[in-house]
This record gives C-alpha cells, sequence and structure tokens, in this order.
C-alpha cells in the first residue's frame, strides 16, 4: 500500500489534488472546533497599531454621533469634529484599554481554577467596558458642549448608568462578538475581509443592543434636570405619531412604548457608527499588527 502511495504522489497532478484535497478537509474540521463566545482567546496588543486605528476612528465616530445626537434632539448639527484636540488622545486611551485589559485579564485570570469558570469568564468579558466607562464619559461630553454648559468636570458625569451598560456591550462586541463571528463566517479565503465580515455582523448586534441605554445617557447628557423616566416618557411620545391611526386609543401607548425600544428614532446611525468603528478598528489593528513603534522610528532613520 505504501509503495502505490509513493507511486501516485510522484504524479505531480495527482499531488496537487492530494494536498488540495487536504487543505479542505483541515478546514473543514477546524471549522467544527468553534470557541464559545466567551472562551475566545484575546491576541497580544499592539498599542501602536490600536493607537492609529483610534486616532482614524475617531473622526468617524465624532462624525457619526454629532448626526445621532442631532436626530435625538431634533437640533441642527452644531459640528461634526468638536474638540478633536481632546477627542483624539483620550479615544486612544480608551479603545487601547479596551484591548488590553482584554488581554491582560485573560494572561492573568485562569477561570479554570475558579468554582464557576463560565461567570468568571462573563466577568472578564464586561470588566473592560466597566473599567473603560469615565473615559467613554469624557468622549461624551466633549460632543455635548452645545447643549449642556455646565462645565466638563460636571458634564461628563451624566448619564453614567445606562452608559455603563452600552459600554459593556460595546467592549463584548469589539473583542469577543467580532472574534466569534469571524471564527464562525469564514465566506472567504481573505483574512482581511473574513476579519471585516466579523465586525460587521457584530456591529450590527452590538448597536441594536445598546440604542436604548445610549439614547438615554446622550438624552441625560445634554438635558441633567430631566430624569431617566422623562426622557424615557419623551421617547414614547416621540414614537407615537409612527403608530397607525388603526390602532385603537388604549392601545397606542403600549404600540409606541414597543416602537421605541425596539425600533427607536437613531437606530440606522447608532449601528452604522458601531458597525464601521469596528470595521475600522479591527482591520487597521489586524493590518498594523506586524508594526511597533520602533519598526516606525527605524524607518524614518534611513
Amino acid at each position: 500500500q505504501s509503495t502505490a502511495l509513493a507511486e501516485v504522489l510522484e504524479d505531480k497532478t495527482a499531488s496537487r489534488e492530494v494536498m488540495h484535497s487536504l487543505s479542505k478537509e483541515i478546514r473543514r474540521q477546524a471549522s467544527l472546533l468553534q470557541t464559545p463566545l466567551f472562551e475566545q482567546h484575546a491576541k497580544p496588543t499592539p498599542y501602536f497599531a490600536t493607537s492609529v486605528a483610534a486616532s482614524i476612528e475617531s473622526f468617524y465616530r465624532s462624525g457619526m454621533n454629532s448626526v445621532l445626537n442631532a436626530r435625538l434632539t431634533g437640533q441642527p448639527v452644531a459640528s461634526l469634529f468638536p474638540n478633536m484636540h481632546m477627542q483624539i488622545p483620550t479615544r486612544i486611551v480608551y479603545i487601547n484599554g479596551f484591548k488590553g485589559l482584554r488581554h491582560l485579564l485573560e494572561k492573568h485570570v485562569d477561570a479554570d481554577q475558579y468554582e464557576y469558570p463560565q461567570v468568571v469568564r462573563l466577568l472578564e468579558a464586561v470588566s473592560p467596558g466597566v473599567i473603560m466607562t469615565p473615559v467613554s464619559g469624557m468622549l461624551e461630553a466633549f460632543n455635548a458642549g452645545h447643549m449642556n454648559p455646565e462645565s466638563l468636570a460636571t458634564r461628563w458625569i451624566r448619564g453614567t448608568a445606562p452608559r455603563m451598560l452600552r459600554e459593556v456591550i460595546f467592549g463584548v462586541g469589539l473583542n469577543q462578538l467580532s472574534d466569534y463571528f469571524e471564527e464562525r463566517l469564514p465566506l472567504t479565503d481573505s483574512a482581511a475581509m473574513n476579519n471585516a465580515i466579523g465586525s460587521m455582523v457584530a456591529g450590527v448586534v452590538s448597536g441594536y443592543l445598546s440604542h436604548v441605554p445610549h439614547n438615554l445617557s446622550t438624552m441625560k447628557l445634554m438635558n441633567p434636570q430631566k430624569s431617566y423616566a422623562a426622557h424615557m416618557d419623551d421617547f414614547i411620545r416621540r414614537a407615537e405619531v409612527r403608530v397607525p391611526n388603526t390602532v385603537a386609543p388604549r392601545k397606542r401607548y403600549m404600540v409606541a412604548t414597543a416602537l421605541a425600544v425596539l425600533f427607536p428614532k437613531g437606530l440606522t446611525v447608532r449601528t452604522s457608527q458601531i458597525v464601521g468603528s469596528f470595521i475600522i478598528l479591527n482591520g487597521t489593528i489586524n493590518s498594523l499588527k506586524e508594526v511597533d513603534s520602533s519598526t516606525v522610528m527605524d524607518l524614518f532613520k534611513r
């Protein structure tokens, strides 16, 4: 049998076909070994690549955030890129925090050593979002100066509770969920395309799940004198105009509540913002992962 196999492999055409078939089978078997969401492994954090990605993404995020704020308040867009000299360094710290904390926690915390490893993995996944909430508050405050005249030291605190939930969703989406979908949707042979597709799907999920906490935190930031209940009631009242006239008066408020929660104003903008951010961040980091600050310095010295 080994002699017959050797004779077959000596044929170049047959050898290529064997290798091709083996490669397909290896890829098929690898696709069956799919990692659960909270067991996705963090890659080493390339701080230079992450900082470049955050700098680029900060402009996209700022512009989309300004458009979304205008949609929520009914006011015209004041400025697409306000306080970028403060937004860019803050965003760099923010994104490096999400990526770095994930890698740090995975490196130093062994979930399997605990009685409830899945609970530990869940805490590892949500911790970056909780820890980075104050930095997110600063970023939001930079965008809201035209609506809230309070000082920056006070303004950034407004809307902290729903913002923390939003940041947890953002962090899990950017880290674990993007890897989760990239692993399960290998639609092309291009690693860059698979990365973009995984980031896009994760962005759609995260954008949809985070729209209510985002809207509440934004409106609380811009109108701090109102309670969260009052802001939610405003969203519902605005949604009533979309309720068909055929709906009975007693049911209009209930239907409007469902619309305000499930299909709120600004949903498309918010989801597009998160999708774009995930693709820019993960794509840029993946493209520049082999580049560090020392490599760049060596390039300039030549």
